[in-house]
């Protein structure tokens, strides 16, 4: 019986011998690897497109989220004006006057082509009506055409645009009837009833004639009394006005997006759905940034269709749908050179086993040195994969390596029952850095929060890039009120930073941060970093620039479930 040391070169002389004894061998492991060659780079390509789609969209989310924020102030300027007719019996034209001149509308509210103000009017005091606007001495309506209510008609009653500012361009409108169009009487009577603003579908306004612009009519109700009543029989008996703005789409949208942006994506508005009580029909085309305007670049290409991003956003009682496609390949350059290095690698790994399996049937001596070679495919191997886990630009975790770190770290803190934070954050006015110093000043501004983060942290603390500007640090084994103060040293770090690019200073930098902990406001990782992020929106919203802790005990509204610090 042999020894068992005599058994093993015995074995080694076996192995040598098999691709000489069974030719096919050699080819079926070439077969082999060959084939996961292909299957390893097509799940890295996938891996890099689900990155790039991830990208595109918090760039779309952005777009989606300046649109919302744009409306927003439109409809703030609607309460604003009602707020003016609250506090006083009678505003004069001179007053509307001043009060619009004060908001600057084509400074700061681009894109609404006027506000106005029309009185109901009852058909017995028609005649009496027009005879005060005509007797008005305002230098206001000096030199204009003389006022009639229109179109002509005898109606119930009128709704009567009287007051318009700025009235330039938009005297056609001084004196409709907004009763007389059913789609504006749509609006009116929505707007009377819900004491809300309300908004119609696509129009074209009597300035634009034939022009093929498309402007949405916002308006809200005034009540005698002051602000909206409780219930619709009240609102409509206290009903005596309605203030109102008109907003060009396409204006809007030039204003709210910047031109970087318009040139990455194309942006496509649809009116998904009617308010009740006016049919089902909905998708209606409101807007086409490849079809609008001179700045129009064409659409899309077709191919990358499959990274478009919908989202839903509310304007007054309608629903719009905003689809984001992207105009330019959202794969970066080096994340294709990175799959076909992957490729290429694996590629090179199956000739060297093949090699290897040919080589090691003529002489033992050739397979030290085939070893060797493996051993430093695998080196490359890491190298690539240390690579994959890494942010290029900060050198941070990226965030499909810090989900899945996540993960098993949350199941763990689970069984051992240890609290794990996470710190959501956003660099604040980061568009400014870009705009006005050049992306590789925001490049800088990212590398140099990154650094900030690592001396913020500790060794057993994660701190990943996330996506664009935003950042998420997740701390294990660290109470909540510790994470908040983790979480504030973060911010006094950042806010020391004083950075210059190409010889100029770039200003301040702050971050807004959100937190939340394990086990306090959440049992599963994706609801951990949702109430995080949550918290981190409502720091940007309280102002930026400051912690936001996030609070489970609160009701359902976001306002109600955060405490700033």
């Amino acid at each position: 019986m042999a020894a068992p040391d005599d058994a093993k070169p015995d074995l080694i002389a076996r192995l040598q011998q098999l691709p000489m004894r069974h030719r096919w061998l050699r080819w079926a492991v070439l077969a082999a690897s060959l084939a996961f060659s292909a299957a390893s780079a097509y799940y890295f390509s996938i891996q890099v497109r689900q990155e790039a789609h991830s990208r595109f969209g918090t760039v779309a989310i952005g777009v989606a989220n300046d649109v919302q924020s744009r409306i927003r102030a439109y409809g703030d300027v609607l309460y604003a004006i009602r707020g003016l007719f609250d506090s006083s019996d009678d505003v004069t034209r001179d007053e509307f006057h001043r009060f619009a001149q004060a908001l600057s509308l084509g400074e700061r509210y681009p894109g609404a082509t006027n506000i106005s103000f029309a009185p109901r009017v009852p058909h017995a005091k028609k005649a009496q009506f027009e005879r005060a606007v005509r007797a008005e001495t305002s230098p206001l309506v000096k030199g204009l055409p003389e006022f009639t209510l229109k179109p002509p008609g005898e109606r119930p009653e009128y709704l009567v645009l009287t007051y318009i500012e700025p009235m330039g361009k938009n005297i056609a409108a001084w004196g409709l009837d907004l009763n007389a169009d059913p789609l504006r009487r749509s609006v009116v009577d929505r707007a009377r009833d819900s004491g809300q603003i309300a908004s119609s579908s696509g129009v074209t306004l009597l300035r634009d004639g034939s022009a093929s612009v498309s402007s949405t009519l916002l308006r809200l109700a005034l009540y005698r009394g002051g602000g909206a009543p409780g219930s619709v029989e009240e609102r409509q008996r206290l009903y005596w006005g309605m203030v109102g703005s008109t907003l060009r789409i396409g204006e809007m949208i030039d204003a709210t997006l910047s031109k970087e942006i318009r040139s990455r994506t194309q942006l496509q508005i649809y009116e998904v759905g009617n308010a009740p009580g006016e049919g089902a029909a909905g998708g209606t085309l409101l807007f086409d940034s490849a079809a609008s305007g001179a700045a129009a670049t064409g659409p899309a290409p077709a191919e990358f269709s499959g990274y478009a991003v919908t989202h839903r956003l509310a304007v007054a009682d309608r629903e719009w749908r905003l689809r984001i496609v992207p105009r330019k390949d959202p794969v970066d350059f080096l994340d294709k050179a990175g799959s076909a290095a992957i490729l290429a690698a694996l590629l090179a790994i199956s000739a060297l086993l093949f090699w290897l399996m040919t080589s090691v049937a003529v002489s033992e001596s050739r397979g030290a040195e085939l070893a060797q070679r493996n051993r430093e495919a695998a080196l490359l191997r890491e190298k690539l994969r240390e690579q994959a886990m890494r942010d290029k630009l900060t050198g941070l975790y990226n965030r499909h390596y810090v989900e899945e770190w996540f993960d098993l770290e949350l199941r763990r803190a689970q069984r051992h029952g240890r609290p794990i934070a996470a710190i959501m954050l956003d660099v604040d006015h980061f568009k400014r850095f870009n705009d006005s110093f050049g992306h590789e000043a925001g490049d800088l501004v990212l590398q140099e929060l990154a650094g900030a983060l690592r001396r913020s942290t500790r060794g057993s603390d994660v701190a990943s890039r996330y996506g664009g500007e935003e950042f998420l640090v997740l701390l294990p084994e660290c109470p909540f009120d510790t994470a908040l103060r983790k979480a504030e040293q973060m911010r006094e770090e950042v806010a020391k930073l004083e950075l210059r690019y190409d010889g100029r200073p770039l200003g301040p930098v702050s971050v807004s941060l959100g937190v939340a902990a394990f086990p306090d406001h959440a049992k599963e990782s994706a609801e951990l970093l949702r109430h995080a992020d949550e918290a981190l929106y409502e720091a940007k919203g309280a102002g930026r620039n400051r912690v936001v802790a996030y609070s489970a005990t609160a009701g359902a509204g976001a306002s109600n479930q955060t405490r700033v610090l």
